[in-house]
């Protein structure tokens, strides 16, 4: 039976390279050996040792100075502060309860859903898509613990941006429509207000969004099963002129804790 907070610190990518420790090429190679050890620190590692691809990149007009501190030292602080923003959010939501261990029958779940997720994690810029990891894998953890559940859900959002998930947000938040066309479905136009004119349509509440880039990001949904193309074969409209969300979506929300007023 493991401890919960010191599992998921061993596993957690804790800088491999202490600031002003010497680091000989030896240690560096192996280190970048091991393949359970971020690509990016992996590749930071290596790349100050060599000199000819320094002397490329630093070659590059305008932008080579810049990819150079990425590569040597800055790719590195990335991954850490990301890999901090995603332990304190687990930490936060196990800090309340009493107790939390593992099974050691669980602990290859656990490791595999950690991995899977972490590896997501350090390719994560936006601080709002970190804690959606770190809640996946907390939920997890303080609820019935479906490893293999929640790594479908970690795969299905590792494509979702902010914008995804607010698009989801809207729609699924709809009342349900009272026409009878509609019955029993959450709807809405897109772009213009057609058909269903008590709705604004998706793009007022998006207005940041260029009409062309929500169809972009609604197709993206539609292909991935969370968004329905209603208007194909109805009252003659095209497709994406109306959306609902699937039943996905809602399990989706759900899972990493961003059901709204439902």
């Amino acid at each position: 039976m493991s401890d919960v907070p010191t599992l998921a610190l061993r596993y957690a990518a804790k800088p491999y390279v202490i600031e002003g420790e010497f680091v000989s090429k030896s240690r560096k190679n192996e280190i970048a050996s091991q393949k359970d050890v971020p690509l990016i620190i992996r590749g930071s590692l290596l790349y100050g040792d060599s000199t000819s691809t320094r002397s490329l990149v630093l070659a590059l007009p305008y932008v080579g100075s810049t990819i150079d501190l990425i590569l040597s030292k800055r790719g590195q602080e990335f991954v850490q502060k990301r890999t901090e923003i995603f332990l304190e959010e687990i930490g936060r939501r196990l800090e309340k309860l009493e107790s939390c261990t593992i099974e050691k029958e669980d602990e290859e779940g656990f490791f595999d859903l950690f991995q899977a997720t972490y590896e997501n994690v350090v390719r994560t810029r936006s601080e709002e898509r970190i804690k959606r990891f770190a809640r996946l894998v907390g939920n997890c953890l303080v609820g019935d613990r479906q490893w293999d559940e929640t790594e479908a859900a970690v795969r299905l959002i590792s494509d979702l941006t902010d914008t995804h998930i607010q698009i989801l947000t809207i729609i699924t938040n709809l009342r349900v429509s009272d026409r009878e066309s509609f019955e029993g479905l959450r709807v809405i136009s897109v772009t213009e207000n057609k058909i269903i004119d008590d709705v604004p349509p998706l793009i007022d509440s998006l207005h940041h969004l260029s009409e062309a880039a929500l169809k972009m990001y609604c197709s993206e949904l539609i292909s991935k099963g969370l968004l329905h193309d209603e208007g194909v074969g109805r009252w003659s409209t095209g497709s994406l002129d109306l959306l609902v969300p699937t039943s996905l979506a809602d399990w989706l929300l759900e899972k990493i804790g961003e059901c709204g007023d439902r």
